[in-house]
């Protein structure tokens, strides 16, 4: 034991001696990699230990000094002991085991190196891979399956946290874009983003919205409304059309501390219409679009009107139309479809800033059938519209008229004033709705053949069919009683989800993977959780106006009340305009709600006294459990 004292008293006085001269004694080994810290222990005792010549005899020695250069924490020491050790002793000292610990004194190089080894070969079980396969491995991965490998070890965690892996996943997720700052990863993009969704998605369930409500001058009824992912445009009874911005209308959600609807009045460009028949009025707008870089009205009196975005002068282009009502209107971003009872019109907007290539399809002289009803689809490879007839259904492509393909037969359901279709998006899929049954028709194939399904004995006459921006494999159809049913191919017993809560003729419907929003003609908007049918989670009836309109995306949800009365009494409209002009209303659900209860529910503190507090519909927007 006294011996052990000694040697260490004489290691400790060493060490300390020789931190001064640690650096040159170890700038012959460079330390490195860790793989290689204990050859630089076996190298430096070789190093510093004299071998005698093979004539000399090796004598034994009473005294014993050894150089060693062996590693302790994170710093490196080289020490001498000197101890005298008597010849009858059979105890030796031997030099500590070298140990693979890192090191502080590696240079950047050395880290590069060393992080250049690690994420080169990276180890897969028994084999080592180089770093692109082990991407495309990981690229397969889900988001908990990559935080799982990243705790396995550290060339795992490095891939885990790949750049461009989390781009990609990114794009793969097909996430809303946002404006990613530049001393942040994408993961944490990732994860910011998926946060943002969730919470968008908890405010569509509880109602937590910003509403607000788009007006114009006294005197002006709405007539129709429509919007794309950036523009809202509206038509009015005065031929008037209007467009607001919707990024405005969000900024200005976020700064605007008034009333539930506020009236917004954004500076935008108003479009006046160039009817100048001094005999009669002015015609009210029947319908209005976006196309790609155009805008659209058509009148009662079918007038068409063509304006180039953000020029509100005149026209580029007008045309009118003899065939009238025009019952049916559809458009994309390239195409314009109209139809009467006798007549099919195309107009094809290909080429910016030119006049529209147009077409016209008299179904009376050259078809001898008339028009029930129509839908049209670009989104595969032909631009195609299904149109039902009286007599049969008709497969058209929008590029050429003539060439058009009668499929099926409707000669025994003549009877039938109303044949609702729709094309899905995602699926070469025309859904029909004779009367009580659904037909699905195959458009990929070049005959249109029916498809096998299981669709018939329907409780009620089929109203409405949307597939448009559906999930693929799936439909909804609302029927005569006011019944919404999603259809999903994949079952064969029909109709897989009923909703029962509206109590007039559906107006509208939108359908995603949780959520379903649909409209009536008594201003009822209903949002629906497809996983807790059948009753609504929410509904709003801001008037009693027909909803015309409704469309919802990730952040927002827009819907048009529209008038039936296009000239209402001035008398009675300078009473109360506002319940007789038709608006439109606009739902921000990225909006915080929960921090602004003292703005949300103003109508909760006011008092008795107020005139107009018993012309007021009060609806929470806030859950219970968040009111303090």
């Amino acid at each position: 034991m006294e011996f052990l004292d000694t040697f260490r008293h004489s290691w400790q006085q060493q060490i300390t001696k020789d931190k001064s001269s640690q650096l040159n004694v170890n700038n012959d080994t460079p330390i490195g990699d860790l793989c290689r810290l204990g050859t630089n222990y076996k190298n430096s005792i070789e190093c510093q230990t004299s071998i005698p010549p093979t004539s000399q005899p090796i004598l034994p020695s009473h005294s014993t000094t050894n150089a060693l250069s062996f590693t302790i924490g994170i710093r490196t020491f080289t020490a001498s002991n000197s101890t005298s050790i008597k010849s009858s002793s059979n105890e030796s000292l031997q030099p500590p085991p070298s140990k693979k610990l890192k090191t502080s004194n590696l240079t950047l190089l050395d880290e590069l190196i060393r992080d250049i080894d690690e994420s080169t070969d990276v180890p897969f079980f028994n084999i080592s891979l180089p770093r692109e396969l082990a991407l495309q491995i990981f690229e397969n991965l889900s988001i908990n399956d990559l935080y799982s490998c990243s705790q396995v070890c550290k060339s795992w965690y490095s891939l885990s946290c790949d750049e461009l892996l989390w781009y990609n996943l990114y794009k793969h997720l097909k996430l809303e874009y946002s404006h990613k700052i530049s001393d942040n990863t994408w993961k944490n993009h990732v994860k910011e983003a998926i946060l943002s969704n969730q919470k968008l998605i908890q405010n569509f369930k509880n109602h937590q919205c910003r509403t607000t409500k788009l007006t114009h001058r006294l005197g002006i009824v709405l007539t129709c409304a429509n919007n794309n992912q950036t523009t809202i445009v509206a038509g009015y009874s005065t031929g008037i059309i209007r467009t607001w911005p919707i990024e405005a209308i969000l900024n200005a959600n976020d700064t605007n501390d008034d009333d539930d609807n506020e009236q917004l009045n954004i500076p935008d460009i108003i479009y006046e219409s160039t009817d100048t028949n001094v005999h009669t009025d002015i015609s009210s707008v029947k319908s209005v679009g976006l196309l790609k870089n155009d805008i659209y009205a058509l009148h009662d009196d079918g007038l068409l009107e063509i304006w180039t975005k953000g020029i509100g002068k005149q026209p580029r282009f007008t045309q009118q139309l003899t065939s009238l009502p025009l019952e049916h209107i559809s458009n994309d971003e390239t195409i314009l479809c109209a139809a009467s009872r006798s007549k099919f019109y195309a107009w094809n907007f290909n080429e910016p800033e030119s006049t529209p290539v147009f077409q016209e399809l008299n179904f009376i002289g050259d078809i001898n059938d008339r028009i029930l009803s129509f839908s049209m689809s670009s989104h595969h490879s032909v631009p195609i519209s299904i149109v039902a007839g009286n007599k049969s259904l008709w497969c058209i492509s929008l590029l050429n008229l003539t060439n058009r393909l009668s499929f099926y037969s409707t000669l025994e359901t003549q009877y039938i004033q109303k044949m609702p279709l729709d094309i899905h998006n995602d699926e070469p899929l025309a859904i029909i709705g004779l009367d009580n049954e659904i037909k699905l028709f195959d458009l990929q194939s070049g005959r249109c053949n029916i498809v096998s399904t299981n669709y018939k004995y329907l409780p009620a006459g089929v109203h409405l069919i949307r597939a448009d921006k559906c999930p693929i494999n799936e439909f909804i159809v609302a029927y005569d009683n006011s019944q919404i049913s999603i259809f999903d191919r994949r079952q064969k017993d029909g109709g897989v989800q009923h909703f029962y809560n509206h109590y007039s003729t559906i107006t509208t419907l939108q359908m995603d993977t949780w959520k379903l929003a649909s409209t009536d003609i008594r201003g009822f908007v209903r949002l629906w959780d497809r996983r807790m049918h059948p009753h609504s989670l929410w509904h709003m009836n801001p008037q009693s106006h027909p909803v015309t309109h409704c469309s919802f995306d990730k952040q927002t949800l827009i819907c048009a009340l529209t008038p039936h009365c296009k000239r209402p009494d001035m008398i009675d409209y300078q009473i109360n305009s506002d319940l007789l002009s038709g608006h439109i209303y606009v739902c921000n659900f990225n909006s915080d709600m929960s921090t602004q209860l003292d703005n949300d529910l103003k109508i909760c503190t006011s008092s008795y006294d107020a005139p107009q507090a018993s012309n007021r519909r009060i609806g929470l927007h806030t859950p219970y459990d968040i009111i303090q």
